[in-house]
């Protein structure tokens, strides 16, 4: 929006309303004046028809009896009226009588008067009248100033009734709007507004004004909290979601168990936290026998749920939220066990043996045995983790050279 200078609405409406009372007040002026004009000329004619009535039979035997004196009297009688500028009579002889301003006879009109002889009806004179311009003007302007100020004082009574009440009605609450509505920000957003308006049986535009923005503001706050929920919900998905990720990032599919991936930076830990506060942990880490010839026999489903119940044999077995199994590949599995010296290990591995021979897997009605070799070994200062495993590894194979289904531990020189 252009930077325009601001201009109040309600001002700009008064000083409209009085510009218009204004030109209203000039046509009544205009207007006056010609009913002003016609008033004073129809009076003038029914002044000349009182002196035709009146003083025309005077001067009518005034002038039979040759009485100059009397008429010159009565023609300086007319001229005194106020309404009369000029008069002059002219007798059939040719002799003419005046009274007044004999200035006004080339600028104006008169009015004529035949003057009879009195025992007949001969025209002996003619009495001629001219108006007095100045009582005209004087008269027009007493009725029009007469006029004007009792339209003026209505006027100014009526647009300071106008003036007040479209301040109150309506400058104070645009101004209020506007302000309100300058000022708002995302802060004040849902702030209400606030007109403060005399209670009334009815309401108006601004009324609609400020319900359309309660209404708007309502909604707005109503968005946002439903916005904040669903942000709520939003983040809480998201978040499940990448616990979700991460736990697949870092477990096996088929069995739950950590993955390869996570083998190398836990096995770090758990090395870290026994080197740090001299504490031993130990690894199992076994391989089911024949798993091929299950595969070959039974097939890959049945293999599938053989390794699904060996995970399940193995964290049960183990201790919850401290031990953790790592599915190496294939039917081989690592045990990590913290706290724990080589004896404790091996009495565990041996538990294990004992409970996946004693626990066979059934698949689809098929009794499926199960037996597995095992390698323990105990973690010894400065040993790397890929030692650890591949010590383990290395056991887990001469346990299967053996023969399977037992258990080779590290050797007392490794302890």
């Amino acid at each position: 929006m252009p930077n325009l200078p601001f201009r109040s609405l309600a001002g700009h409406l008064i000083r409209r309303t009085l510009g218009l009372a204004l030109c209203c007040m000039v046509a009544v002026f205009v207007v006056q004046v010609g009913i002003m004009l016609q008033h004073q000329r129809k009076e003038f004619e029914r002044l000349a028809d009182e002196i035709a009535k009146t003083s025309v039979p005077l001067l009518s035997v005034s002038l039979w009896d040759i009485e100059l004196r009397a008429v010159q009297q009565q023609v300086a009688m007319m001229a005194e009226r106020p309404e009369v500028g000029f008069v002059m009579l002219t007798v059939g002889t040719g002799q003419q009588f005046q009274a007044g301003n004999a200035a006004l006879q080339p600028e104006s009109s008169s009015l004529r008067i035949a003057i009879p002889a009195p025992q007949g009806k001969n025209v002996i004179a003619e009495l001629r009248l001219w108006p007095n311009p100045q009582f005209a003007i004087d008269e027009m302007v007493h009725t029009a100033w007469t006029v004007l100020a009792g339209y003026g004082l209505f006027t100014v009574l009526i647009c300071s009734l106008i003036a007040y009440l479209l301040r109150r009605e309506l400058q104070i609450p645009l101004q209020r709007l506007a302000q309100f509505a300058s000022e708002l920000t995302p802060q004040t957003l849902v702030q209400p507004l606030v007109l403060d308006r005399p209670r009334r049986s009815h309401s108006d535009e601004i009324d609609l004004v400020a319900h359309g923005f309660s209404k708007l503001q309502n909604g707005l706050r109503t968005h946002i909290a439903n916005l904040d929920k669903m942000v709520a919900e939003r983040t809480q998905q998201l978040e499940a979601l990448a616990e979700a990720n991460h736990v697949l990032s870092i477990t096996d599919p088929l069995t739950g168990c950590f993955n390869r991936r996570t083998l190398e930076p836990r096995l770090l830990e758990e090395i870290e936290r026994a080197h740090r506060y001299q504490r031993p942990f130990s690894v199992i880490c076994l391989d089911l026998d024949h798993f091929k010839q299950i595969n070959d026999s039974y097939g890959h489903a049945a293999g599938d749920a053989v390794l699904c119940a060996t995970a399940d044999h193995l964290r049960n077995a183990t201790r919850f939220r401290l031990d953790w199994t790592v599915r190496l590949g294939g039917e081989e599995f690592l045990i990590v066990l913290p706290e724990t010296v080589l004896a404790t290990a091996l009495q565990n591995a041996e538990r294990l043996r004992q409970l996946l021979q004693a626990e066979p897997v059934w698949f689809e009605g098929q009794r499926i045995d199960l037996t597995a070799s095992f390698g323990v070994a105990q973690w010894q200062d400065d040993q790397a983790s890929a030692e650890l495993v591949q010590l383990a590894d290395s056991l887990l194979y001469q346990a299967k050279a053996a023969g399977r289904n037992c258990i080779f531990p590290a050797p007392p020189a490794m302890e």
